[in-house]
């Protein structure tokens, strides 16, 4: 698997997550008490884990260029 190949699924799974977000978010008018308490808990651990995801695609598919722009320095 490539460097691009890795990014790609990082960034497949950012919008499985983000997919997955916005399907959890109207439940947040509907739940009361200690459901929406878990539910808040489960969308913040789905929005840092798409969070997550965006910043590794976006560092892997800069991977090479950060090289290039290194080597101008050597």
């Amino acid at each position: 698997m490539t460097i691009t190949e890795l990014a790609q699924e990082y960034e497949n799974q950012y919008k499985a997550l983000s997919t997955r977000l916005d399907a959890m978010k109207p439940l947040l008018s509907v739940y009361r008490g200690e459901d929406l308490v878990s539910l808040r808990r489960k969308i913040k651990i789905y929005y840092d884990m798409a969070c997550e995801c965006r910043r590794t695609a976006s560092m892997l598919f800069g991977y090479y260029e950060e090289d290039v722009n290194n080597d101008r320095f050597y």
